[in-house]
C-alpha cells in the first residue's frame, strides 16, 4: 500500500521553511511554486517536495538572481543555460565587487587622512621626529611646479592619467621636490605629483618606490605659503644632533584643498630622508 501523500497548510510552510505567506502567494503568481491541492475556501496546500524547491530559491536569491531568473533556472535542464545565467551573474557581482571596493578604498583612505590630521592639530603636534616609513608603490607623475599648490593638489592633469589607465587614486597625496635649496629660493622646479591606486598596477604605470628609509618628520599647520619655515626647523634639528639630510623632500597631505577652503586647517607632513652622522 502506498503511503499517503502529505500536504501542508501556507501557515504550516510558512513556519518550517520561514518564508511568509504573502511570499508563497507571490511565488504562486509568478508561477515559481504552485500548490499541490486546493482545499475548501481555497486553501492552498503543499506537497514536502514543493516544500524542497524553496531553500533552492533562497540560496539562488542569496547569489543575487531574480525571481525571473530563478523561475529560469529551476524550470529548465539544460547545463549550458545553467552555465550562461552562472557566468553573467558571477560578471555582473564581479563588477559590483569592484565598484564598492574602490568606494570603500576611498573613503577608508580619507578617514585615516582627516583622523590624523585631527590628532595632529588637537594636541599641536610641531615638533621634528624620526620616522621610519615602510616602502610603498605609488603612482606618479613629473610635473612643473610654480608654487601654485591647488592646483598641484587638486591636480587634473594627474588625475586624468589615472582615469586613463582605468584605475583610480585613494589615500594620501604627496608631492616629491628634487631639491630642498630650489623650494626654500621659491625656484620653479620639477616635481613628482604620487598618491597610492585603488587597483593593482600594471607594467604601463608610471610608478615610484617611497619609504624603506628614516626621515625626519615634522607636521606643518596652517596655509602652504609658510610651509618653508618648517623646512628650516628640520634643517636646524638635522645640525643640531648631527643628522645629514638628503637632497630632496616630501610633502604629504593630511588636509589641503580637496578637504577646506580655509587655509589655516591645513595639515602637511614634510618628511626628509636623514642619516647620522658618523
Amino acid at each position: 500500500m502506498k503511503n499517503k501523500t502529505k500536504y501542508y497548510s501556507v501557515g504550516q510552510v510558512s513556519k518550517i521553511c520561514n518564508v511568509s505567506a504573502n511570499t508563497l502567494r507571490f511565488y504562486d503568481k509568478i508561477g515559481l511554486i504552485h500548490p499541490n491541492k486546493i482545499g475548501e475556501n481555497n486553501y492552498r496546500f503543499y506537497s514536502k517536495e514543493t516544500l524542497t524547491y524553496i531553500p533552492v530559491i533562497k540560496y539562488y536569491k542569496q547569489m543575487g538572481f531574480s525571481l525571473e531568473e530563478i523561475k529560469e533556472i529551476v524550470d529548465e535542464n539544460s547545463f549550458v543555460l545553467h552555465e550562461k545565467l552562472f557566468k553573467e551573474k558571477s560578471d555582473k557581482l564581479k563588477e559590483m565587487k569592484d565598484s564598492i571596493y574602490k568606494k570603500y578604498a576611498a573613503i577608508e583612505g580619507w578617514l585615516q587622512l582627516i583622523t590624523e590630521a585631527e590628532m595632529i592639530r588637537k594636541n599641536d603636534v610641531r615638533q621634528v621626529s624620526l620616522k621610519y616609513v615602510q616602502p610603498s608603490t605609488f603612482c606618479c607623475m613629473e610635473q612643473h611646479f610654480n608654487y601654485n599648490y591647488k592646483e598641484a593638489i587638486i591636480n587634473i592633469d594627474f588625475t586624468n592619467y589615472i582615469e586613463s589607465i582605468g584605475n583610480e587614486a585613494a589615500g594620501v597625496l604627496m608631492l616629491n621636490f628634487p631639491s630642498i635649496d630650489k623650494k626654500l629660493n621659491k625656484e620653479e622646479s620639477s616635481v613628482t605629483v604620487m598618491q597610492q591606486l585603488v587597483l593593482a598596477t600594471t607594467g604601463k604605470t608610471q610608478t615610484k618606490i617611497f619609504g624603506g628609509q628614516v626621515f625626519a618628520s615634522c607636521y606643518h599647520l596652517g596655509p602652504h605659503e609658510t610651509i618653508e619655515n618648517t623646512y628650516l626647523k628640520i634643517l636646524q634639528w638635522a645640525s643640531e644632533n648631527q643628522y645629514t639630510c638628503a637632497a630632496e623632500s616630501y610633502e604629504r597631505f593630511l588636509i589641503d584643498y580637496w578637504t577646506t577652503k580655509n587655509p589655516d586647517f591645513f595639515v602637511t607632513e614634510i618628511l626628509v630622508q636623514v642619516e647620522k652622522l658618523l
